[in-house]
C-alpha cells in the first residue's frame, strides 16, 4: 500500500498490436501505470493516441485483428491475462465496469433501461428477480434518475444524452466493481449536463473507492475531476503525474502544447495555439522520439533515440524537456 491507498489495477509493459503483422510497430507500446482506489486517473491525447485501445485491452475486448503482444494486467491480486476467456467474461459487469462513449449505442433498444440494469445484476451476484429489481431502483436513485427507478419501464430512446449516461453508469456500477474506465463519458452533452456527469462519478468513486480511468480528448475536463494525468502520444506515455502539478508545469513539449491549446478565460479574440502536423499513423511512426517531427524542442539525438520514461516523479519520456524540468 502507498499513500495513495491500495492499488487496484497495476498495468505493466503492456503492447498491443496487429494480430498478422507481427513486424509492425505496436498499436500501445510498452504502457505502464497504476491506479489506486478512490483516485481517478485521466488518460488524454490526440485521437489515435491508444487510449480506447488501452480500455480495451484490460478488459479482453480488443477488436478483431488486434491481440495484446506482451504485458501484464493486474486487478488487485487477480493477473487478467491468464485468465481464460470464460472467467474474463464473469469478471466484466462484476469487477470491472465500463461507460461506453455513446450510450444510446451500447444499450439494448428493445429492452428498457430497468431490466438491463436487473439482467446485469442478476447474472453476475444471482439471487432473486425481486431482489435485482430493488437494486436497479436503488441504483437508479443513486445516480438521479429516481423518477425512472419509481416510474414506468423507461427505454433508452425516451431519456435524454445525459439521462442516459446514468443510466449507463448505473448499468455499470450494479455489481459493486473495483474499477470503472469511462470512455469519453460526456462526449455531446453540453456543458452542465456533463458537469452534472463529472460530479456524479468524483461522488461515486468517493462513496464507494472506486478506481476510475477517464478517457478524454478535452485537457480541461481533465483538470476538472482527475488525480492524476497520463499523457499518450502515438500509443506511448509520454508523462504522468500530479493533475495539479501537470497544468502549472507539463515538461514534456507535447503536454506543453496541449495545455496551451486551451481557450484562455479571458483575452477573446485571441489567436489559439496549435500543434503543427498531424500525429504519426501506427505505419509510419519516425525513428527516434515519435513525437520529434512537431516538437519545438527537437535536437538531433531526438532523431536517433527513443526516450524512456524516467523512473521517479515528475514521470516523463524527453531528451530535451521544456524549462523548468528536473
Amino acid at each position: 500500500m502507498n499513500a495513495r491507498g491500495r492499488i487496484a489495477l497495476a498495468v505493466r509493459g503492456l503492447t498491443v498490436g496487429l494480430a498478422r503483422e507481427p513486424g509492425a510497430r505496436a498499436l500501445v507500446d510498452d504502457l505502464s501505470f497504476e491506479v489506486a482506489e478512490g483516485e481517478m486517473l485521466a488518460f488524454v491525447g490526440e485521437s489515435g493516441s491508444g487510449k480506447s485501445l488501452t480500455a480495451a485491452a484490460i478488459f479482453g475486448l480488443l477488436p478483431f485483428g488486434v491481440r495484446r503482444l506482451a504485458g501484464s494486467v493486474r486487478l488487485h491480486d487477480t493477473e487478467l491475462t491468464a485468465l481464460s476467456e470464460r472467467a474474463l467474461r464473469a469478471r466484466r459487469g462484476r469487477d470491472m465496469g465500463l461507460v461506453f462513449q455513446n450510450p444510446l449505442t451500447a444499450l439494448n433498444p428493445s429492452h428498457s433501461i430497468q431490466a438491463q440494469i436487473a439482467e446485469t445484476y442478476h447474472v453476475h451476484k444471482g439471487g432473486t428477480r425481486r431482489a435485482a429489481k430493488e437494486r436497479t431502483r436503488a441504483l437508479l436513485a443513486e445516480v438521479g434518475l429516481a423518477n425512472t427507478a419509481n416510474g414506468p419501464e423507461t427505454y433508452p430512446h425516451q431519456l435524454s444524452g445525459g439521462m442516459r449516461q446514468r443510466a449507463m453508469i448505473a448499468t455499470a456500477l450494479a455489481c459493486d466493481p473495483t474499477l470503472l474506465i469511462a470512455d469519453e463519458p460526456t462526449t455531446a452533452l453540453d456543458v452542465v449536463v456533463q458537469a452534472q456527469i463529472l460530479d456524479l462519478l468524483a461522488r461515486l468513486r468517493k462513496e464507494r473507492g472506486l478506481a476510475v480511468v477517464l478517457i478524454t480528448h478535452d485537457l480541461a475536463l481533465a483538470a476538472s475531476c482527475a488525480d492524476r494525468i497520463l499523457v499518450l502520444y502515438a500509443g506511448r506515455a509520454v508523462e504522468e503525474g500530479c493533475a495539479a502539478r501537470f497544468f502549472k508545469t507539463p515538461y514534456h513539449p507535447y503536454s506543453r502544447a496541449l495545455r496551451d491549446a486551451l481557450p484562455p478565460l479571458h483575452g477573446q479574440g485571441a489567436r489559439l495555439a496549435e500543434i503543427s502536423g498531424l500525429p504519426p499513423g501506427p505505419g509510419a511512426l519516425p525513428r527516434g522520439c515519435r513525437f520529434a517531427p512537431r516538437c519545438p524542442n527537437v535536437q538531433n539525438d531526438c532523431r536517433e533515440t527513443e526516450p524512456a520514461m524516467r523512473r521517479t516523479e515528475p514521470r516523463f519520456a524527453c531528451l530535451h524537456p521544456c524549462l523548468g524540468a528536473p
